[in-house]
């Protein structure tokens, strides 16, 4: 799922997206040539802890030119933001190291890495959706960064969710670079307060019932990513901690409990039909009033919130019996393992999660993964971004396999197939669960 936006923050075009942040169109590869050096900080500092400066321990003060794949937009402000000001910055920093950015299309680009997985042609560093990170760790397409130095400081400064969007088979092989998550958002019009609880969103959906084209609450359809954050705040869960085994967690009384709490809103008349995939869609129905509540990420604000007036409002994810939950998306930065140059690379990456760099893409509507960034002028200064930062304390990757796009296909179907009636909600995620756990062995 990605979709583009743009609002004003500061004079500044406010561009982000929901999981892979997709360009419009591809451009060609940009240059920054290195800045000359400054005064030297100290040996052992890191370019994550540097702001000002050119530092001699940058891949040990060895010449380097790493190719660095991304899909920042270039129909908004990312591109131009990376390019100007944060890959200048890093090489004042870090003057002997030279970054060639190459914007790539999203469209086609899982296909292109498998083959350059193969056939070579694959970058030095990535900007990777975090979907896609265990299944390039599994085919031994990405460098372990657990043991490199200053990956401890970066782990403890991150949110834990999109950090764990890293992990294959109990190491690490990215580390995340922006993030988003959804949100409950809803109309003070048909819902006068944030509910606080599932029951009260319930019942303010309850309270809509009877009204002609009216529903409480609409989700974007039946997929994992529209569904996890209710499915997880009502107690469900899809696998064990370590995501080995789906069977006697999908399919637990908990998580069935947890699936029919939607099947019962949808059977009662409280669900959008844009649930299971009918008219009006989610954000066409809340902007014409036909419904009160629906989840969402930050893109929803600028595109069509604002627009609306201050009765739209946003706040974390009603509690439920499986707490405030929501679903992470984003993207990773990787170190590919056939680059000559990963000192430079993870030198590199130490500066993205820098507080600068993190800042420095937020004014352009990247959400910081670092808990300092995120409460920088450039995040705060948006009042709406606020319930997100504070639901990242809680949420959750999708499952994180490289079987992950055959996962997302089951439980698609298994949500659908409760929601529409054609199956138990006991009956749908005991199918599922048994069709995921080999996909898990393997």
């Amino acid at each position: 799922m990605k979709r583009t936006l743009a609002a004003v923050i500061a004079g500044i075009a406010l561009v982000t997206a929901a999981c892979s942040g997709a360009p419009a169109s591809p451009s060609a590869a940009s240059e920054t040539p290195a800045a000359s050096a400054a005064e030297s900080q100290a040996a052992g500092s890191s370019p994550a802890a540097s702001t000002g400066g050119a530092t001699t321990d940058c891949a040990g003060g060895k010449q380097a030119t790493i190719t660095f794949w991304h899909t920042y937009n270039t129909d908004g402000p990312e591109t131009k933001q990376l390019n100007d000001v944060v890959i200048p910055a890093f090489q004042k920093v870090c003057p002997n190291i030279t970054v060639k950015a190459v914007v790539m299309p999203y469209d086609g680009l899982h296909d292109q890495l498998v083959t350059a997985v193969s056939g070579g042609g694959l970058p030095d560093v990535m900007r990777m959706d975090i979907i896609w990170t265990p299944e390039f760790a599994k085919i031994g397409a990405l460098a372990e960064v657990d043991q490199l130095p200053g990956f401890d400081a970066i782990k403890s400064k991150v949110f834990p969710g999109p950090l764990a969007t890293n992990i294959y088979q109990g190491k690490y092989y990215g580390v995340p670079l922006d993030t988003n998550t959804q949100v409950l958002i809803y109309n003070t019009d048909l819902v006068p307060t944030a509910p606080k609880t599932l029951d009260d969103v319930r019942k303010a959906a309850e309270a809509l019932k009877g009204q002609k084209d009216k529903w409480g609450l609409a989700l974007g359809g039946d997929g994992p990513w529209n569904v996890f954050p209710w499915f997880w705040t009502a107690g469900g869960s899809v696998t064990n901690d370590d995501y080995t085994k789906a069977t006697g967690y999908l399919d637990s009384d908990a998580s069935v409990a947890a699936l029919q709490w939607l099947v019962d809103m949808n059977k009662d008349g409280l669900l959008g039909p844009s649930s299971v995939g009918k008219k009006p869609d989610a954000w066409g129905g809340f902007k014409a009033g036909n419904c009160g509540m629906l989840s969402d990420g930050p893109w929803f604000f600028p595109i069509i919130g604002l627009g609306m007036g201050p009765n739209v409002v946003g706040a974390p994810m009603p509690t439920g019996p499986g707490g405030s939950i929501s679903v992470v998306g984003g993207e990773n930065f990787v170190i590919f393992k056939t680059s000559p140059n990963q000192d430079a690379a993870w030198a590199f990456a130490q500066y993205m999660l820098s507080d600068e760099a993190q800042e420095a893409m937020a004014k352009v509507g990247q959400m910081p993964v670092t808990q300092s960034a995120s409460q920088s002028d450039a995040v705060t200064s948006v009042p709406y971004l606020a319930p997100y930062v504070t639901q990242l304390q809680t949420a959750k990757p999708r499952t994180v396999t490289p079987a992950w796009p055959k996962l997302d296909k089951i439980l698609t179907d298994a949500f659908d197939a409760a929601l529409r009636g054609t199956k138990s909600a006991s009956q749908a995620l005991h199918d599922a669960a048994a069709q995921i756990d080999p996909l898990l062995a393997q």
